[in-house]
């Protein structure tokens, strides 16, 4: 078996697809650090199976993904191929197997054998026991070979276990250690299981008989309930004829009473009208009286008021007249004490005036003094700020005058040492420059070609992208498609064996139904069978049938004799037929159909169905007289109504039975009803057809977008290769181009930089000089102005102290002149009020005194007025009288006649009471025998009710099924059967089923027990033989390879001694591994102290050792020939020449050594930032370019 070739995409920092093709002998893979040339070994162990990230040097699996750079935008899929020429090592038929990993950046990743998708533990079988791993010796870096050396022994041992080739023995025995647990673990459980049932067989035992009695009592009694059911309808429907009869001849004696009681009230009518006609007249002339009364009431009253007003004027104006002199006296002296106030008023106020003025210079005085004080303080401030300030300037120039001092003498040095070096760069960059014309011209013939060709192969990309997603979105509707279509066959097949079976269908009715019997040609079918029902009226119809839906409809009464016949033979049950030749239909009475226009009502059951004309007769018997309303309140309001004689059914499933109770609730979703099963069926089929024409039309389309892909993929291979011919000669020329450009750079920069040094060294020189010269005349003048401010602040100071004494002194004397004027602005404000209150007591006088002039002025108006009004109620009053004396004559008259009216009017009225007292009598009698009627038909619909929904029958049958048993010997079965079953107590009705169900269990488990003991001991066998088998193997190849390991130490390291020890041999198959090597002309050490080349040769040893044992197909080496000195990579190149006859070798190196012993070399580079290219390199220029890598390498080292 051998590696063909690696193919990569979007894995690290590989953006574009990349192919290595690999031959037979060694193949290396050169490149600087950090070109991603390591990243070809990650991509290989990758592919086999690693799953630890860290391993593939990440941290994140979407870390191997490419993550863009400047220029290139992220990828969002990482894909890795393997194809291997078989030559029968891998287990499957194909000459070529490809192995494929992809890594999507949502994290999802996919495994493929041969492009068919597959699990990774496929990938493991495949590899398993060829040498092949991501965790062998075939993958070996530097980090791997510390992983070797440093590792504990009993990890070291998985290398040995790989490559003595018992691993897949090792899976296989712990996947057999697995069943065996899983088989005890089961063993138990059954075993436990087994000790539950036999301690539930022997109670449910004893249960199942208690159910059998129970069962035989219960249906006797059942007989015996139904006979009393029966014999309670026809009592009840006799009952019912009298009470009609009776109610009949009530109604006609209350309707000879309602036309008496109707003449009596039309005469009491007549006297009622006149009585009122003569109580208008008196109201007329009452309300005419009672004017009269009120306006000789009201003159009386006002008279008497004149003359009480007449008397108060005279002392009213006596008091006016004293009231006068006593305001006109206090008016005289309020005038004499505001004079008084008003002169001392008048001589404090003008003493106030001169103590404000006087205040006002005062203060003008202080602010004066106060701002002197203020400013001489800041002046003070001011200079010895100003002397703090010079001092310091003073110091910092001294400081400044001495650096100047020092950088002048150091800036005379060195003047001519810098023209000279000058001179010699621009010379250098002169002949840099020339050089990167001519490459940069070439370079851009080369680009120009590249980029052509790249347009090229991304246009060739993303048609063969936009292909591959076409087909594959294409096939995962197909996959849906056919996946649609094969559920929907799957739910017909389903729906039409449950019809065909009567699924859900009682025993009875199933085996009446499934019958061969010659009598079954009159079986026309079950009612569920024959109706159709519109959805929206399934769950209702559904409702109202109840168990009437197993009902099975015959032809005539003998074909339904012969099927009871059948049942009684065979024991099967019980089943209500409907033969069509005696079925008498009951519709709905004229009351009952006055329902149909209440609110929310759809219409009767039976009309809502559709069925065969020949079987109408058996839905309206069963249907005919329900009504189906739309919700429940309407229900209830109509049932309400109806005073609860009708069944009704809602759309939701609520059934009203007659006298009012009410059956609902919640229902759990179940398979198709027994009503809908043929229109689901039929549903089912017409969207199988439509999915089937659709998969159809997806399979042309797929078809055509695989062949389209297949066009765009090898368009894009031919691109592909035009850009990487392309490539590497731009590549070439870039290389060439970046590194005169980084020394022209470097170049211009050092020129650059020279020049400016040595203009700032002559410009820093100048200006220091010139600036000594200031610097020395500031430090004179500083000096200067610090001994003027430190004179100016002391003067400063004892002109503020002499300030300061003036205001003290004016203060005082401010406080003093303030405190009298208090006291006198005090006394004049008392004066003010004093005065202000006396003329208030004046203004208040002189406004009483006028108001007391109008008083009387309106006084003697008053009194005039009442004279003239008094001697005019006196004349008018006198008419009045007169005319109320007559009215009140009149008025006795009308009442004397209206007493009449009423007398006899009250005749009449006890006439009519007494005729309907007699009448309601009747009415009451006629209601009570009404509500006995409705009692009465209520108890005969419940008694018909419960025969045909708890029996199945209609009354007249019960009867016909009635025991013949008198009433009191049937009460005392019925009593003695309840009385049994009320001693059997509480029974389970499933007990008989669950114990047979039991037993069967048990059956059944004991069988399982007995098998798994059998597995048990054929697991523990298997176990022996295999750890025999892999002891011997693994026993034998530590053998081979201990040998094979000291030979090739000795030629390695030409000398020493090197071995491998189990350290417990009495466990073969657990022990650990140690490795003891011995240098030549030296003691043992252990492997902690041997140098880096010395370790290194030990695993290479090592590795050789295992390749002689148990040659692997291909071996991925990276860079572990590092660490060794020239003389030892020349020993590892012949070794790899050596055993490359039997094994591929794929090196990934930086020596010279090892790549002069390739047979193929491919080289990875970085054109752009982040983006590794894979190149060819010519093997003429072999050893330069492994010169110039070497000596880069230890540079950077």
């Amino acid at each position: 078996m051998q590696l063909k070739r690696l193919e990569a995409y979007g894995f690290k920092s590989f953006a574009d697809k990349i192919t290595i093709e690999f031959d037979h002998g060694i193949t290396a893979i050169v490149g600087p650090n950090g070109s991603g040339k390591s990243n070809i070994t990650d991509a290989v162990r990758w592919v086999l199976g690693e799953q630890n990230i860290r391993n593939l040097r990440g941290t994140r699996s979407e870390d191997i993904i490419f993550a863009g750079s400047a220029q290139r935008r992220p990828l969002n899929i990482a894909e890795v191929s393997l194809i291997f020429d078989n030559d029968g090592t891998l287990p499957v038929d194909f000459r070529e197997v490809a192995v494929t990993r992809r890594l999507y950046r949502s994290g999802e990743s996919e495994y493929f054998i041969n492009r068919s998708r597959c699990r990774l533990k496929d990938i493991y079988q495949l590899f398993a026991d060829t040498g092949i791993g991501h965790d062998g010796m075939s993958i070996i870096g530097q980090n791997r070979m510390e992983d070797i050396l440093n590792s504990r022994p009993e990890d070291r041992r998985a290398f040995f276990e790989e490559t003595a080739g018992i691993t897949k023995f090792r899976d296989r025995k712990r996947e057999t250690v697995k069943k065996l647990t899983d088989t005890e673990a089961n063993l138990l459980r059954v075993q436990d299981i087994m000790q539950e049932i036999e301690t539930q067989l022997e109670p449910l035992a004893r249960h199942a008989e208690k159910t059998r009695q129970y069962n035989a009592l219960h249906e006797e009694y059942q007989k015996c309930k139904l006979t009393k059911f029966a014999r309670s309808a026809r009592r009840e429907a006799d009952r019912k004829a009298a009470n009609e009869e009776k109610l009949q001849k009530v109604r006609d004696e209350s309707l000879g009473f309602e036309t008496a009681v109707g003449q009596a009230a039309a005469e009491r009518e007549a006297m009622q009208k006149e009585i009122l006609e003569l109580e208008q007249r008196m109201k007329t002339g009452a309300e005419a009286n009672e004017s009269l009364r009120q306006k000789l009431e009201a003159a009386n009253r006002e008279i008497a008021a004149l003359e009480e007003r007449q008397g108060q004027s005279g002392a009213e104006k006596v008091r006016i007249e004293s009231r006068r002199a006593e305001l006109q006296e206090a008016l005289v002296q309020s005038v004499r004490e505001i004079g008084r106030l008003s002169g001392e008023a008048a001589e404090k106020k003008r003493k106030l005036t001169e103590a404000d003025a006087h205040a006002e210079g005062q203060q003008e005085r202080a602010a004066k003094i106060a701002a002197i004080v203020a400013e001489r303080k800041k002046a003070a401030e001011t200079l010895g700020k100003q002397r703090e300030t010079k001092q310091e300037e003073l110091a910092a120039a001294k400081q400044a005058l001495a650096v100047l001092d020092r950088d002048i003498e150091a800036g005379s040095e060195g003047r001519a040492e810098r023209q000279a070096a000058i001179a010699a760069a621009k010379a250098k960059q002169s002949s840099l420059e020339k050089q990167q014309q001519e490459l940069t011209a070439s370079l851009a013939e080369k680009e120009v070609a590249l980029q052509q060709a790249i347009k090229a192969q991304q246009q060739a990309r993303h048609a063969q992208q936009s292909a591959q997603q076409e087909k594959t979105a294409l096939r995962e509707q197909q996959e849906k498609l056919a996946q649609r279509a094969a559920g929907l066959q799957e739910k017909i097949d389903f729906l039409q064996h449950m019809q065909e079976e009567y699924e859900g269908f009682g025993k009875a009715p199933k085996a009446v139904l499934q019958s061969k019997e010659p009598w079954h040609e009159g079986v026309a079918g079950a009612i569920a069978e024959l109706l159709t029902i519109p959805a929206a009226y399934m769950t209702a119809i559904e409702i109202a049938l109840g168990g009437n839906q197993q009902n099975i409809v015959t032809e005539d009464t003998e074909t339904a004799k012969a099927a009871i016949a059948f049942l009684k033979r065979k024991h099967l049950g019980r089943v209500t037929f409907l033969p069509l030749s005696t079925l008498s239909v009951q519709y709905p009475k004229d009351r009952e159909k006055e329902a149909e226009r209440g609110e929310g009502v759809i219409g009767w059951a039976n009309e809502l169905v559709e069925v065969e004309e020949r079987y109408r007769k058996a839905a309206d018997f069963l249907l005919a007289r329900i009504l189906v309303v739309d919700t429940l309140d309407n229900a209830l309001a109509l049932a309400k109504k109806q005073d609860y004689r009708l069944r009704i059914v809602t759309l939701s499933g609520e059934f009203l039975a007659p006298g009012g109770s009410l059956s609902g609730g919640g229902r759990a979703h179940r398979e198709a009803s027994f009503l809908n099963r043929s229109g689901e069926i039929e549903s089912l089929h017409e969207k199988r057809t439509a999915a089937r024409k659709k998969l159809k039309e997806k399979q042309a389309e797929v078809q055509q977008a695989a062949e389209a892909a297949v066009a765009a993929e090898r368009r894009q291979s031919e691109a592909l290769a035009l850009v990487q011919q392309q490539s590497v000669a731009r590549a070439e020329a870039r290389v060439s181009l970046e590194r005169l450009k980084e020394s022209l750079a470097a170049q211009v920069q050092t020129v650059q930089e020279l020049i400016a040094a040595d203009a700032k060294r002559q410009a820093t020189f100048a200006e220091n000089q010139n600036k000594r010269v200031l610097q020395a005349r500031s430090v004179k003048m500083l000096a200067e102005a610090v001994e003027a401010a430190k004179k100016q602040a002391e003067e400063s100071l004892l002109d503020l102290e002499d300030v300061e004494q003036d205001a003290v002194a004016l203060g005082k004397c401010m406080q003093e002149e303030a405190l009298q004027r208090t006291v006198l602005e005090q006394e004049w404000k008392r004066s003010a009020e004093q005065m202000a209150l006396y003329r208030q007591e004046k203004q208040r006088g002189e406004q009483s005194l006028a108001e007391l002039e109008q008083e009387e002025k309106q006084l003697a108006k008053r009194t005039a007025e009442s004279a003239a009004r008094l001697q005019e109620l006196e004349r008018s009053s006198q008419g009045w009288q007169d005319s109320f004396d007559a009215a009140q004559k009149k008025q006795r008259d009308l009442y004397g006649l209206r007493m009449e009216k009423m007398a006899a009017g009250q005749e009449l009225e006890t006439k009519g009471r007494d005729l309907s007292r007699k009448l309601s009598r009747k009415q009451e009698e006629a209601h009570q025998l009404e509500i006995l009627a409705a009692k009465i038909q209520m108890t005969l619909q419940d008694s018909q009710q419960a025969i045909l929904h708890e029996f199945g029958l209609t009354p007249e049958r019960a009867l016909e099924e009635a025991l013949d048993l008198e009433p009191q010997e049937l009460r005392s079965r019925m009593q003695f059967l309840k009385r049994q079953m009320d001693a059997i107590g509480p029974v389970n009705p499933n007990a008989v089923e669950e114990y047979e169900n039991l037993q069967k269990r048990h059956g059944f488990m004991k069988k399982q027990s007995t098998d798994l003991i059998e597995a048990k001991e054929n697991l523990g066998r298997i176990l022996a033989e295999m750890d025999e088998a892999m002891t011997k193997q693994f026993q034998s190849a530590f053998a081979d390879i201990q040998r094979y390991f000291g030979e090739i130490f000795v030629r390695l390291f030409g000398g020493g001694k090197a071995e491998l020890k189990m350290l417990d041999e009495s466990d073969v198959l657990h022990t650990g591994i140690d490795i003891l090597v011995t240098l030549p002309q030296k003691k043992r050490q252990s492997l902690a102290a041997l140098s880096g080349g010395e370790r290194a040769l030990t695993v290479i040893a090592l590795l050789f050792a295992f390749l002689r044992y148990r040659p692997s197909p291909f071996s991925v080496l990276d860079e572990i020939d590092a660490p060794l000195d020239e003389a030892n990579v020349m020993r590892f190149g012949r070794f790899l020449q050596e055993f490359a006859e039997q094994t591929q070798f794929i090196v990934v190196t930086h020596r010279k050594g090892t790549m002069e012993v390739a047979d193929t070399m491919y080289g990875v580079t970085v054109e752009e930032s982040g983006v590794s290219r894979l190149l060819s390199v010519r093997l003429d220029e072999l050893d330069d370019d492994a010169a110039g890598i070497e000596k880069s390498e230890r540079s950077e080292k």
